[in-house]
């Protein structure tokens, strides 16, 4: 998936691996720290966690993202709905980053987020670490939606 990653511009930090590592970082988390550790850790991979921008590298990871969502544990499944609140609430296209091939990397990210609503209803009943983020998580699709 590494090649794949490369093909999107991504942050001047970012080496080869960085991308494939934040995402391990998520597939792992196993508690409150890992999983916020994992969460910075992603953002950073993919944007500009202090400024709220990210890249289009983001589009590059969407299905790992919902692999997560649908086989991870609920600590890597938060990380993953947190990243995605960011992303798909306060954070913007880096300034010269905002279409990929043509393509609206917003429109394109905030598809993807809408088109997991009925991923994350399930995970929003119930009271373990996931579902607070997945409650905030409809909250914004919904809001969007309107």
């Amino acid at each position: 998936m590494e090649a794949l990653e490369n093909d999107y511009p991504q942050p001047e930090w970012n080496d080869p691996a960085s991308v494939h590592l934040a995402l391990e970082a998520i597939w792992h988390a196993h508690d409150e720290p890992s999983a916020n550790e994992a969460y910075d850790r992603f953002l950073w991979a993919v944007g500009n966690n202090h400024s709220g921008t990210y890249y289009p590298v983001v589009l590059a990871v969407l299905p790992q993202i919902e692999e997560i969502l649908i086989g991870g544990g609920a600590w890597s499944q938060r990380a993953a709905m947190e990243s995605l609140v960011d992303l798909g609430g306060t954070f913007i296209p880096e300034e010269g980053h905002e279409t990929h091939l043509g393509i609206s990397v917003q429109g394109e990210l905030q598809a993807f987020i809408h088109s997991l609503r009925p991923r994350i209803v399930p995970l929003a009943g119930g009271n373990d670490a996931r579902s607070k983020s997945a409650v905030d998580l409809l909250e914004l699709i919904d809001d969007q939606a309107v």
